[in-house]
C-alpha cells in the first residue's frame, strides 16, 4: 500500500494494484479498466443516490462518470491523485444532473436498500433523507456537498462557482429549514 494526502490534507490509502490498473487503463487495457470500474462503482452509485434520489438516474450517471473518465484519463497528470479526480467528476456531474431536475421524495424501499441501518436508526435517516429532498436545490447540494462529501466551504464554492459567503449562506439556510421541516 501507499498512502497518499488528499486535498483536504486527509490520509488515503491507495493499493499498488490500483495503480497499476490505472497504468494499464492509460495504456489502453479494457479489462484493466473494467476491474477500475468495479472498484469504484459502489463510491460513484452512492454518491449519485445521495445527489439524485433516485435508482435509475444514479445508474446512469454512475455510466456517464466511468464514460467520462474512460475518455479523460489520459488527461490525469498525477496518478496518485486519481481517487480526488474521480471524486471531482462524480461530484460536478451529480451537480449537472441536478441542476437540470427538480426535486423529488426518495423512496422509502431505495433508501433501506442502499443506506442498510437498523430500523430505528432507518426510520431517522428516512425522516432526515425526506426533508433533504424538500429543500430547494441550491440549499440541498451545498448541504449533500459539506455533510455527506466533506469539503470545506471553500472547495464547495469552487465546485459551485459561487462566493464563499454563499455557500456559507446556504448551508446555513439548510440547516434551519431542516430543523424547521424535522420538527414539524
Amino acid at each position: 500500500m501507499v498512502e497518499v494526502i488528499s486535498e483536504r490534507g486527509r490520509t488515503d490509502a491507495v493499493i499498488t494494484t490500483d495503480l497499476e490498473l490505472i497504468e494499464q487503463v492509460r495504456s489502453g487495457n479494457e479489462e484493466a479498466f473494467a476491474r477500475l470500474v468495479k472498484h469504484y462503482t459502489p463510491y460513484v452509485y452512492r454518491t449519485a443516490f445521495a445527489f439524485l434520489h433516485d435508482e435509475h438516474e444514479s445508474e446512469d450517471v454512475a455510466q456517464e462518470i466511468f464514460l467520462k473518465v474512460y475518455r479523460s484519463i489520459q488527461e490525469l497528470q498525477d496518478i496518485l491523485a486519481f481517487n480526488a479526480w474521480i471524486k471531482r467528476i462524480t461530484t460536478n456531474s451529480c451537480l449537472d444532473r441536478l441542476r437540470k431536475q427538480r426535486p423529488t421524495p426518495v423512496p422509502d424501499h431505495q433508501l433501506n436498500q442502499i443506506m442498510g441501518k437498523n430500523s430505528q436508526k432507518g426510520e431517522q435517516l428516512l425522516e432526515i433523507k425526506e426533508a433533504i429532498s424538500q429543500l430547494i436545490p441550491e440549499y440541498r447540494e451545498a448541504l449533500i456537498l459539506r455533510e455527506w462529501q466533506g469539503y470545506d466551504y471553500q472547495e464547495i464554492a469552487t465546485l459551485l462557482s459561487i462566493p464563499l459567503g454563499t455557500v456559507k449562506s446556504r448551508i446555513h439556510g439548510a440547516r434551519v429549514r431542516l430543523r424547521k421541516i424535522l420538527s414539524e
